[in-house]
């Protein structure tokens, strides 16, 4: 079994048929693992929440957060904030920044900010 498609052959968070990459085609979760030897010690505990909400679609993250349950979302900014500080800040704005090809770890990561920025502005919306 190939890591986040189900026996099904579907992506472990929407269900739908997977082509097997490296981000569900139809949600943007990441089906591939993502490697904690590849990011500093202070951004790994952002790794299961960027494998789902590190989505690199601006669209797929878009709805990923307006769909999201409140209690999802204030979770995932709780975590977020407390995770940020200089070392993830420094990775961020680091080499990879400008490489060619950006690893997974970093894209994910990268989105997952993105992802908890835009929560926290929704959830302001929503006077939470």
């Amino acid at each position: 079994m190939i890591a986040g498609v189900d026996d099904d052959g579907g992506c472990w968070h929407c269900g739908r048929p997977s082509d097997e990459g490296t981000a569900c085609a139809w949600c943007g979760v990441w089906l591939a693992d993502l490697d904690p030897d590849r990011v500093p010690d202070a951004v790994r505990p952002l790794l299961s929440l960027a494998r789902r909400w590190g989505i690199s679609d601006d669209v797929q993250r878009a709805n990923a957060v307006r769909t999201a349950s409140r209690a999802e979302l204030a979770s995932m900014v709780d975590v977020v904030e407390g995770t940020s500080g200089p070392d993830l800040d420094a990775w961020l704005i680091g080499p990879e920044a400008n490489a060619d090809s950006p690893s997974p770890e970093y894209v994910a990561v990268s989105a997952l900010t993105m992802a908890a920025n835009h929560a926290g502005v929704h959830l302001e919306r929503l006077g939470e």
